[in-house]
């Protein structure tokens, strides 16, 4: 697998990388030690389902009640893709950026639409992890330097361990998937 764009400033550990919405705003500080009760639920929620929705038929032969179901998993998933299209249309999703996600950092590039907070400074941000579904992510992050104009270097707070070991393995299998797509395209 090539070098990702990001790997001169992520610190060591497994990030992916990919094309998403996302949108951030000030803070006025370090979060609160406790977080938003409220928004670290939906945050669980949110990477339980996609973990659920980004599991892999672990049997290749199937016999004819799994191909049954899933078959009745892709209509679902097709109503969802639709209803997510639907909501986003509707909802209005915030302008889709070049990110590298790891468990504790985010890369954002192309970040030239707005003034690009100073190192230091708190952003609340809101991660579309699967544009198909219109529901953020929502964590607080702390600006770190940069040494690449129009790109924000975060380092994500106020996680707690559940969710960041939920959000650690979304961001392992996004990897592993680029990685078996590197070698698929490569032979």
């Amino acid at each position: 697998m090539s070098q990702s764009w990001c790997d001169s400033e992520i610190p060591t550990g497994v990030h992916f990388q990919a094309e998403l919405p996302i949108a951030w705003e000030p803070l006025p500080g370090p979060p609160a030690a406790a977080g938003e009760a409220s928004v670290q639920l939906a945050n669980e929620d949110l990477l339980g389902n996609l973990l659920v929705l980004d599991e892999a038929v672990a049997d290749a032969e199937e016999d004819a009640q799994q191909e049954h179901w899933r078959r009745v998993e892709a209509k679902l998933d097709l109503v969802l893709s639709l209803l997510g299209e639907m909501l986003a249309r509707q909802q209005g999703l915030p302008t889709a950026r070049r990110v590298c996600l790891g468990g504790e950092v985010l890369c954002i590039d192309g970040a030239d639409n707005q003034p690009l907070p100073a190192p230091g400074a708190w952003l609340r941000l809101r991660v579309y992890l699967m544009p198909s579904i219109p529901r953020p992510l929502v964590v607080a992050a702390e600006v770190l330097p940069s040494e690449t104009p129009k790109r924000l270097l975060l380092r994500l707070a106020g996680l707690p361990e559940s969710t960041r070991d939920l959000l650690e393995r979304f961001v392992f299998r996004q990897h592993r998937r680029a990685i078996a797509q590197a070698r698929s395209h490569a032979s």
